[in-house]
């Protein structure tokens, strides 16, 4: 069997990092689940930080590679630099919240939905870059490795790193309903939220206290000694004919003062921010959206209170003095800081900056095409580009391909599409070529093709932030934009082809 004397490799291939590997997946994938808590969060840290460093260092080395080994002077520095980086690394994340949630988005682009949260209490888990440290030693030595079970382990370091458990979805309120002079929100995880001073403050209540509790009777409620089922509508207990309801999945409150006859929205967040909150739930969300789901009204010696369960969204609350807040659900209850911002609600883009890119794509296509000179060989060189750009687009996009155990399927498939999008842009490089496209054609080519999938992801970014409202009026600009992309590339084309059969005669004339 082929031996390595590679640092390197003898890293990946020493025990302790094998274990940790395997450690790092089986503790993501199945123990996080069935166990969570601090000891299995705890337990992830280490390996992590056991794994990280070799792989890292592997990377950095990659330039001072030589025609089989790496010198002592690189490959110290790639085992220094690796280690600093990957503890620094982690003592950002770990401490601070911008840390947390670059490493929240990296995790993302790289394995699905994830959050990554800022906890200093994980720093304990750093002794283990001392352990990474003493093993790096260790091989550095000298001791000879098996080539194919270091070449083994790196891959699965990397879907052991890259592939950790995803995003847990956050609690949904359910329930909301008065006991007494408490209002009591229930959570879908059976936990409850109280308030006993008409919604300004919220706090915790273990789940053996329900079921004790007395509910005021409501059109919808159940036992009195149990908690009621979610009720959408409720009125003011001595003004019967004064109502509040909810319609689900709206994410909003109606009013009504004449029994129902007619109804008023009072609170109501507009359709273009539902469909932003929407996308962000089913991004961190197993469940679908439910919207403002129940509603309970409470009478307080200044008016009274209302109070709507808005499932993941949290809960909007109108005290006495009739004024609205959405509050998100936080570590001690509800509060208004907690609430997913309307004008920035962390939607997932991916899509749509793929549609962006392959559009770009297909305007660069289309001008070369039409400053082509259509012979055999340029067309033995669109027709390849155009079909890989097709299937591309096709495997590119999502289509909830299911994953089995650490292996994503959908990953793997965009993966591909984004490997056929690139196959296709070298043909049509290569036809642009072949066609002997003037500078100034390809200076423009090239500035359509990166400000045409720039614009569209502009539009969809303003649309995440509020600036347009409404989703399809994004998508019905980014159409324009992609055709306009495309029709000024096919022109643009169109004179480069003039300007190369100008050319062309001159030189026969000559």
């Amino acid at each position: 069997m082929e031996r390595s004397r590679e640092p390197f490799l003898a890293w990946f291939g020493h025990p302790a990092t094998v274990v940790a590997t395997f450690v790092l997946l089986i503790n993501d994938h199945l123990l996080k689940t069935l166990w969570p808590g601090p000891v299995t969060g705890k337990l992830s840290d280490v390996a992590g930080l056991l794994v990280a460093p070799p792989l890292l260092a592997l990377a950095l080395s990659l330039p001072f590679l030589r025609t089989g080994s790496l010198s002592p002077g690189p490959t110290r520095f790639a085992a220094l630099a690796a280690i600093v980086t990957v503890g620094v690394g982690f003592t950002l994340v770990k401490t601070t919240e911008a840390g947390a949630e670059l490493a929240s988005r990296a995790w993302t682009l790289a394995a699905g939905p994830s959050r990554v949260l800022a906890d200093p209490t994980d720093l304990v888990a750093l002794p283990a870059l001392g352990a990474a440290w003493l093993i790096w030693r260790r091989c550095r030595t000298g001791h000879p490795v098996r080539r194919v079970r270091a070449l083994i382990i790196v891959p699965i370091a990397l879907v052991g790193v890259t592939a950790t458990s995803a995003v847990q979805p956050p609690p949904a309120a359910k329930q909301v309903f008065v006991s007494g002079g408490t209002i009591t929100v229930v959570l879908d995880q059976g936990a409850e939220i109280l308030s006993s001073d008409g919604g300004r403050t919220w706090i915790g209540s273990p789940v053996q206290d329900r079921g004790t509790r007395n509910p005021s009777p409501s059109p919808n409620s159940g036992s009195p000694e149990t908690t009621p089922a979610p009720a959408t509508r409720a009125c003011l207990p001595d003004e019967p004919s004064h109502c509040y309801r909810v319609l689900p999945p709206r994410l909003a409150v109606d009013e009504s003062r004449d029994g129902g006859t007619s109804w008023n929205t009072v609170w109501a967040v507009s359709e273009g921010r539902q469909d932003a909150l929407r996308r962000h739930t089913e991004d961190y969300s197993v469940t679908a959206w439910q919207g403002s789901a129940a509603i309970a009204v409470q009478r307080v010696p200044d008016g009274h209170v209302v109070v709507a369960a808005n499932g993941d969204d949290g809960i909007a609350v109108r005290d006495a003095r009739g004024n609205w807040r959405r509050l998100g659900l936080s570590e001690g209850g509800f509060s208004a800081d907690a609430a997913v911002p309307l004008n920035a609600p962390d939607v997932d883009l991916t899509t749509e900056h793929r549609i962006g890119l392959f559009s770009g794509l297909l305007a660069f296509m289309v001008g070369v095409t039409m400053a082509g000179r259509h012979g055999w060989r340029f067309i033995s060189l669109t027709v390849p580009a155009y079909v890989f750009a097709s299937v591309g687009f096709v495997l590119a996009l999502p289509s909830g391909r299911p994953s089995y155990g650490i292996i994503d399927f959908g990953a793997l498939v965009s993966l591909l599409g984004g490997a056929c999008a690139l196959v296709a842009a070298v043909f049509a490089v290569a036809a642009a070529i072949n066609a002997r496209v003037p500078a100034r054609t390809w200076l423009a080519l090239v500035t359509i093709a990166s400000c045409t999938p720039f614009s569209i992801w502009m539009l969809f970014t303003g649309w995440e932030s509020g600036v347009i409202d409404a989703y399809s009026t994004a998508g019905f600009l980014a159409y324009l934009v992609g055709g306009a992309g495309i029709g000024a590339s096919a022109l643009v084309g169109r004179v480069g082809a003039a300007e190369v059969a100008e050319v062309a005669e001159v030189e026969r004339s000559v």
